[in-house]
Parts: structure tokens; C-alpha cells; sequence
């Protein structure tokens, strides 16, 4: 998220320049990043409101944790914990279940991916050569519509398309590191996906398996009747609830922090529009 804050910065350094610079022949380009831009805000709303949902999950594991707080950890903290860590679970199950109750018709993420790849592939085939300034915003909507296009994935749970690519002009200095990059994050979420993560998120996904792992535990003792074993099971609750309690901290960090990215890409990309709602074309 900061290479899309700094690609926006830098393209915002050159506005100036081209409000002094445009003329007739740019109405086509800037038809072009207006309609660019409108889809870039609708998406940008759509995974803000992804991310909120998120957060549920990140409340139902602090309850669950604050359950064994107090020791010794009895009956019923530990139905209380369950039962929070069975919230979790629901969490990412009811966007796994939406998913497949829709059958053919796509989720908003999944319109959001598709959207976003039609828009690369637009982009594509325009010619960003005309200077330095259009070059500037050409990168900052590129680099916009990968970074929304792997979140949309990230946040979908278990997407039912692979990342698509987006191709750049061979002959932009940065294309090679793109797709370099590219292939990086395809290759990353494959070794996800074939141990058995629903949650690309690095935050979420570090903790998916876990609590479903703890939950078991849990379970296992409520259901338990062996007095000899009593030893070990708290151990293993005490062992299990410290290792969660790292993983939520991460969370905590994660969240707010792609929160306030989004935000603020939301409002390079208003601010930018709005910059060129009143540009003066000369002839």
C-alpha cells in the first residue's frame, strides 16, 4: 500500500504541469482517468467495508481469549471460549458459504476483480509515451488496480479465479519488476492455497488455522473425562491461548494499518479527481 501512496504522490507533483500544459488533444486521456478513477473509489469503498467485517473476527478472538484469563481455567471459561472461537470460525465460513450460495453469480470482491481486470488490460493498450506526467499517472493507476486487484483476492476467501495479471508496456522502465512481482504473489498464494488456507490475508491467515486448532483442543477436554490428563490439558490450554494472543496483537497491528491505507488511497484518489474536474484545455 505505500508503493500506491508514493506512485499517487508522485503523479500529484506533475497536475500542476499539466493544468498548464493540456490541451484539446489530452480530452481522450482524461476521459480516460475519470472513468478509471470513479471505478478505483467504488472499489477502494468496497474493500474498506471487507476489511470492517474483518474486524468481527478479531472481536470474537479477543473475547475468546479474555475468557481464560482468570485461573484456573474451569467448565465454563472454556464454553465461554469456545463459544467465541466457534464466532470466529462462523466469521469466515459465512464468506466461504455466501460464496458458494451464490453458485455462478459473483460476489462484490469477485465483480471488484473482474472490473479491475478489464481496467489493466484497458490501460494497456493506451499509449502512456506523451511525457513525463501522464507517464506518472499512467504507473499510479497501474500500480492501483494490482495492489486492489491482490486485496479483492486477500479478502474474498478462497476466490474462485486465480490473480489475474496485468501487462504493462514493455517499455516502461518498471514492467519487468511488475511482473517479476507478479508472479511472486501468484506463487505465494499457491503455497497457501495447497496447505489448506481459506485466508490469504497475512494477518488472518496466520491465525485461521490455529484457532481451529485451539477450538478442537478445547473441545476435546470439555468432552474429556480423564482426570489423569488434567495436567496436560492445561498446559496445552495455556500453551495454545499465549500463541493466539501473539496472533491477535498482530491482527490489532494489521487492521487499523490497511484501514488508514485505504483511506488514505481513497483520498489521493478524490484528491486527484478533483484536480482534474476543473482543468483548463487549451487548443
Amino acid at each position: 500500500m505505500e508503493m500506491v501512496l508514493s506512485a499517487h504522490a508522485s503523479a500529484e507533483a506533475f497536475v500542476p504541469e499539466l493544468r498548464h500544459d493540456a490541451t484539446n488533444g489530452d480530452r481522450k486521456r482524461i476521459n480516460s482517468f475519470f472513468d478509471t478513477s470513479i471505478k478505483l473509489l467504488d472499489t477502494c469503498v468496497i474493500l474498506k467495508a471487507a476489511v470492517a467485517e474483518i474486524e468481527s473476527y478479531y472481536g470474537h478472538l479477543k473475547v475468546a481469549l479474555r475468557a481464560l484469563e482468570k485461573e484456573p481455567s474451569g467448565e465454563v471459561q472454556l464454553k465461554r471460549c469456545m463459544k467465541a472461537l466457534n464466532k470466529c470460525m462462523d466469521a469466515l465460513k459465512r464468506r466461504d458459504d455466501a460464496v458458494n450460495h451464490l453458485g455462478h453469480h459473483r460476489t462484490k470482491l469477485e465483480n471488484c476483480s473482474s472490473m479491475l481486470r478489464r481496467m489493466g488490460e484497458r490501460l494497456n493498450m493506451e499509449d502512456a509515451s506523451n511525457g513525463n506526467s501522464w507517464m506518472a499517472i499512467y504507473s499510479a493507476q497501474i500500480i492501483t488496480i494490482f495492489v486492489y486487484g491482490l486485496l479483492s483476492s486477500a479478502l474474498s476467501l478462497k476466490p474462485r479465479r486465480s490473480l489475474s495479471s496485468i501487462s504493462v508496456d514493455a517499455h516502461s522502465s518498471w514492467s519487468f519488476s511488475l511482473t517479476n512481482l507478479q508472479q511472486r504473489v501468484k506463487e505465494h498464494i499457491e503455497k497457501k492455497k495447497s496447505r489448506g488456507s481459506t485466508a490469504f490475508l497475512k494477518e488472518l491467515d496466520m491465525a485461521d488455522i490455529p484457532v481451529r486448532k485451539f477450538y478442537d483442543l478445547i473441545q476435546e477436554i470439555l468432552q474429556g473425562n480423564s482426570a489423569s490428563a488434567k495436567g496436560i490439558t492445561v498446559l496445552k490450554v495455556k500453551e495454545g491461548s499465549k500463541a493466539l494472543q501473539a496472533l491477535l496483537m498482530d491482527l490489532q497491528q494489521g487492521l487499523p494499518a490497511l484501514q488508514s491505507h485505504l483511506e488514505n488511497t481513497y483520498r489521493n484518489l478524490l484528491r486527484s479527481r478533483m484536480a482534474f474536474l476543473d482543468m483548463p484545455l487549451g487548443t
